[in-house]
């Protein structure tokens, strides 16, 4: 079975990552639904959320997701 793992990370002003699992799913399309949703509350909270695409490294939230297979 494999499983998907929604990963958040916070980076503080001195550039220090923490790293915490928001999340664990057997659906990646509801892992990837609660990811857009936490991106959306974190924006209306006036965090600077790194995507993807952004080579921008003045970011202070961010998540992703990784698939794990379980057995």
């Amino acid at each position: 079975m494999t499983v998907y793992v929604l990963i958040r990370e916070d980076q503080n002003d001195y550039g220090y990552v923490d790293t915490a699992i928001s999340g664990i799913f057997q659906d990646e399309r509801i892992a990837r639904q609660r990811e857009a949703a936490e991106r959306m509350r974190a924006r209306e909270q006036g965090l600077r959320v790194c995507d993807e695409e952004e080579s921008n490294p003045d970011w202070q939230v961010s998540w992703t997701i990784e698939d794990h297979f379980v057995s």
